[in-house]
């Protein structure tokens, strides 16, 4: 059996090096095909029925709130004001990414106009 000569060792741990260089690379840049598109969102408390809805939408190009389209920023972030009526209500927030992707999340909600108190019942 031969000795391995340091040329070889160097050559073998630089071409490891660049395979690794790559993969990881590879990953950064294909890590939104592999993720999707995820919805986050929160109703805040409100004493009147005019509230607002937050969260954010990693990975989105398209946000609709209700069937209506939302603007988010870079991060993905999003505040959007919602008025809700006194009953049982559903609010769905829905995302979608450049690959056609959807998310989505539903809220129902219960507002009692005389107590002025919006109850989130399921999410």
């Amino acid at each position: 059996m031969q000795k391995k000569s340091i040329k070889w060792w160097v050559s073998t741990g630089l071409f490891l090096f660049l395979f690794i260089c790559v993969g990881v690379y590879s990953y950064a840049k294909m890590r939104v095909v592999i993720n999707g598109v995820k919805v986050t969102a929160a109703i805040e408390k409100s004493e009147s029925s005019m509230t607002y809805i937050k969260g954010n939408a990693r990975n989105a190009t398209y946000v609709s709130l209700n069937g209506r389209e939302i603007f988010i920023d870079k991060t993905g972030e999003f505040r959007e004001p919602i008025s809700l009526l006194s009953g049982l209500g559903v609010v769905t927030i829905q995302a979608q990414d450049k690959f056609g992707n959807v998310s989505q999340k539903e809220f129902e909600v219960v507002y009692k106009d005389t107590d002025h108190v919006a109850l989130l019942i399921s999410d």
